[in-house]
């Protein structure tokens, strides 16, 4: 099952219609999965009268993107710094992202592992 709002894999989070008692299988089949509980805040933010609204990110977010500008160069600098982006094969663009996600959420998770006392 993949998550409602990224499409990553879910994780354990779901969202169950409240309105449904327990035991009703309309509630079972309102069911959503999210891979974070951030997700999950995401989808429920948007069920709010008013909408989504964006959220400027946090520092720790600035951070994981300031992270991701080292790697982003290098794939940049080894596909050809003169090479404008519309001329990037489909492979390049693939290769761009997937780099950059990557540096952004390994920046991500090593901020926010907790410290082992052993």
């Amino acid at each position: 099952m993949t998550c409602a709002i990224c499409h990553r894999q879910s994780r354990g989070f779901i969202w169950s219609n409240p309105h449904y008692p327990v035991g009703d299988p309309r509630r079972e089949e309102s069911r959503v999965r999210f891979c974070s509980k951030h997700c999950q805040n995401l989808f429920v933010q948007r069920l709010s009268p008013g909408g989504f609204n964006m959220i400027d990110p946090t520092e720790l977010e600035r951070a994981a993107m300031a992270a991701a500008l080292v790697p982003l160069g290098e794939i940049v600098a080894e596909i050809g710094m003169d090479k404008p982006l519309a001329d990037y094969t489909r492979e390049e663009v693939l290769t761009l992202i997937e780099v950059v996600v990557t540096a952004y959420q390994d920046h991500l998770r090593e901020a926010d592992a907790p410290e082992v006392p052993f």
